[in-house]
């Protein structure tokens, strides 16, 4: 029981430690009594964000789906232009935007009022379901649920925005622990700074990995000729703008316009001479509702001589297609035929390339090749 080199000394120190540390642990329960109730609260609050997560998930993908989708990416287009840069900061906003307040919510929770929780929680709802709408799930990928001008922009944003989740949730378990053994406190407001930071970060790079705008010239008509039952086409201009300043007239009938791409094609004899400008809107009913109050036949401003103009609409385009005499003389009537027959290879040529799919017109009801 005794040891001469002081083991009841040792023994004594000991037991005086436990007993000091036992009762500094009273004195901080006594001094922060509601230490252990915010620990717990926040714990709950915690649970309970993940299982209103996950049933939110399949209830809002369900209810509100594709209409949702569309409505968020056409007002994202409509105001940024549908520019790459644009288009991948919305996509970002969608799913950074919903964890930075969640994460800034529920770090401040037990110090807003409790007459403010409600109105954080109705504020919050609308983000959170926003970012759910773009979340793939496990039999729908990422390219299905966006759609229309800058849809790759949109999904690159998406795709760092939650690459930027993943970094903050490593920093959430990792962090704390390196705190811990260096006995270091963290404050409150460590966990939206490092959310914040690692969402920024993810949107620098997905900045730099999409195109300036989402359609030019020479994405439009990448041929410089091409060929369809013997009838060649060879491109003579393109060009892209932003906007539709004068391809009409007058430029309100086809206000909401994003960009205008023109190209003019000469057949192979140097006879017809076609000259397309597609006028790119933010989304499909859009497109439908300006080519509805439009008079068939109606022409591009700055055209001369006699020509034939076909109007037209494909996904969120609207076409206005001339095709006339390369000396701009009065179209025959038996000219018609191979007149339209050079409109309407490049008209589908243009479609093709926006729809990846190429498929050649047949021809039919009089309108052909020159030559059969």
């Amino acid at each position: 029981m005794w040891n001469v080199r002081g083991g009841r000394r040792r023994s004594v120190d000991l037991v005086a430690q436990a007993r000091a540390e036992a009762g500094r642990r009273h004195a901080d329960e006594a001094t922060h009594p509601a230490a252990p109730a915010r620990r717990s609260e926040r714990s709950g609050l915690l649970f309970g964000l993940i299982v209103l997560g996950i049933v939110g998930f399949f209830v809002v993908q369900g209810v509100f789906g594709d209409e949702g989708r569309a409505w968020l990416q056409e007002n994202a287009c409509a105001v940024t232009g549908c520019t790459g840069p644009g288009m991948a900061t919305a996509g970002w906003l969608l799913i950074a935007l919903p964890l930075l307040y969640v994460v800034t919510v529920g770090a401040c929770w037990s110090r807003l009022p409790g007459r403010a929780r409600p109105v954080v929680i109705l504020v919050g709802a609308p983000l959170v379901m926003s970012g759910l709408l773009f979340v793939p799930g496990r039999r729908i990928d990422l390219d299905e649920l966006v759609d229309g001008p800058g849809q790759y922009a949109t999904a690159t944003g998406i795709t760092w925005a939650g690459a930027g989740v993943g970094l903050f949730v490593l920093a959430l378990l990792v962090v704390p622990v390196l705190a811990k053994n260096r006995k270091v406190s963290l404050p409150t407001a460590w966990t939206p700074l490092v959310a914040a930071g690692a969402c920024l970060a993810m949107l620098g790079v997905a900045l730099a990995r999409v195109d300036p705008v989402p359609v030019t010239a020479d994405l439009a008509f990448p041929e410089r000729t091409f060929t369809v039952e013997g009838d060649t086409l060879t491109r003579t201009s393109a060009a892209d703008q932003r906007g539709c300043a004068g391809v009409l007239e007058d430029d309100r009938p086809l206000d909401g316009c994003l960009r205008t791409v023109r190209g003019s094609w000469t057949t192979d004899d140097s006879d017809a001479v076609v000259r397309l400008a597609a006028v790119l809107f933010p989304s499909r009913s859009a497109a439908r509702e300006r080519r509805g109050s439009l008079p068939d036949g109606t022409g591009q401003a700055g055209i001369t001589g006699e020509a034939i103009d076909v109007v037209s609409v494909s996904g969120n385009w609207v076409l206005f297609t001339g095709v006339g005499h390369a000396d701009g003389r009065a179209v025959a009537g038996t000219d018609r035929g191979y007149l339209l027959w050079a409109a309407t290879q490049v008209g589908y040529r243009f479609i093709g390339h926006q729809v990846g799919l190429l498929v050649s017109p047949t021809p039919k009801d009089g309108i052909g090749p020159r030559t059969p």
